[in-house]
């Protein structure tokens, strides 16, 4: 019979029995907890290697897209500042890739795993320009065969306008539709841009959907 003798001799000493003399059952004890180590060695190796494999093929299939859009014109000044002074910043938030209806019906388990929440944000610039044109600029990662589910969200400076005046002034940027908060006193304001398609997730929340190429 095999015996890799590393637990044998282990068991060995803490038993206080002579290596050369272990007996046949502890020699088998020995035998199989090598074994087990050497098979869970392997197994942690695999799943680490198939981890890194996914991680790295899934990486290859996004890439970043950069999106410039006028949502509002004819502002001046004043009414650019009336409304960056109560935000503290532009978010887009990537909810998951591909769509409900694909990732329920067709999508194989490899298709889900990718298409699971994501929910992670990323920074979005807003500038003013000579013409009073309110100019939205960011990056969001697109998935090549799934598309990208987003929305984006307003972060509320403490001691700023609340949710109403937020909302009413934002009613003059054309290109967005303020969404009401499922909380009265949210720090975020999230918003739909009408310039992308719109689908629902399953819990019926409304996302911009950006499709694959």
């Amino acid at each position: 019979m095999p015996n890799f003798g590393v637990m044998q001799g282990l068991l060995a000493i803490l038993l206080g029995i002579d290596p050369l003399r272990v007996p046949l059952p502890l020699q088998l004890l020995g035998t199989l907890l090598d074994v087990g180590i050497v098979t869970g060695m392997v197994w942690a190796v695999w799943t680490t290697l198939g981890a890194i494999g996914r991680m790295i093929a899934e990486t290859l299939e996004i890439q970043g897209a950069k999106h410039r859009l006028v949502i509002a014109r004819g502002l001046t000044r004043h009414d650019f500042d009336q409304v960056r002074k109560s935000i503290r910043g532009w978010r887009v938030m990537v909810v998951r890739f591909g769509t409900e209806e694909y990732l329920r019906a067709l999508a194989g388990e490899a298709d889900r795993n990718i298409g699971r929440p994501r929910h992670s944000s990323h920074g979005m610039k807003i500038s003013l320009s000579a013409s009073g044109e309110a100019i939205l600029s960011w990056s969001l990662p697109i998935h090549r065969r799934l598309g990208t589910q987003f929305r984006c969200y307003i972060l509320t400076r403490k001691g700023g306008a609340g949710f109403s005046v937020l909302a009413d002034i934002l009613k003059h940027y054309d290109e967005i539709e303020v969404l009401q908060p499922d909380l009265p006193e949210r720090k975020r304001i999230y918003f739909l841009l009408s310039h992308f398609p719109e689908i629902a997730s399953a819990e019926g929340v409304r996302n911009n959907y950006v499709a694959p190429e």
